[in-house]
């Protein structure tokens, strides 16, 4: 939901809010209670649309945090059997760039992150042949990468998840269209009999209508 959706609906929960709060002035009108019904179930289906567009962004972001500690992980496993071969064999550089614990990889900006596991699985396929006495394979080095595939993968969204936020998106902007056509082309006609014959109501109603920040 951007800014001008956000600014839209706290008009239209106003204009709920004072309709609810002055029913006896407007429910004598058969045609002004069908309109608040309606405007009652659109902004039941934007709150439905706004909460599936959050649960998208969440589950990515969720679970993309989740898969950046798998990679760390194993990358931290891998990495101290390289430290161990690097340290006895007094191969200095390699032993520094090897010399990354878990907590310093999962707390990389992402974009480090990627880099530096990237670097990583270079170095261990270079090294493989020596590191197999110190408990590496070339299965967990492919199990590393198909880990860091899934958590590249997540960060730029899945397909499915994706769809999902973009339908919720969309539903949004439908609705607020039909809230908007309901508010502009309907009810603020029918509410123009009260302009004379209660103005107080008739003037909290267009009160309500304002849109703060438009």
């Amino acid at each position: 939901m951007d800014q001008r959706q956000i600014n839209r609906l706290e008009m239209y929960d106003a204009v709920q809010t004072y309709l609810n709060t002055n029913t006896n002035t407007w429910n004598s009108v058969p045609i002004l209670v069908g309109f608040k019904n309606e405007l009652d179930n659109l902004l039941t289906d934007i709150r439905k649309a706004q909460q599936d567009q959050e649960a998208s962004r969440i589950y990515l972001g969720g679970n993309k945090t989740t898969q950046k500690r798998f990679v760390s992980e194993k990358a931290d496993i891998l990495n101290d059997a390289l430290e161990a071969y690097a340290s006895l064999n007094d191969l200095a550089e390699l032993e520094q760039k090897a010399a990354k614990s878990f907590s310093h990889l999962y707390n990389l900006r992402n974009q480090d992150f990627i880099t530096v596991i990237n670097e990583t699985i270079v170095l261990l396929e270079q090294h493989l042949d020596n590191l197999t006495e110190y408990g590496v394979s070339a299965d967990q080095i492919t199990d590393l990468k198909n880990t860091m595939d899934r958590f590249l993968e997540l960060s730029g969204q899945p397909r499915q998840y994706r769809i999902a936020g973009r339908q919720a998106t969309t539903t949004l902007s439908d609705t607020f269209d039909q809230a908007a056509d309901l508010l502009s082309n309907k009810m603020d006609k029918v509410m123009k009999r009260f302009k004379r014959t209660d103005a107080s109501f008739y003037t909290g109603y267009l009160a309500a209508r304002n849109i703060v920040g438009s």
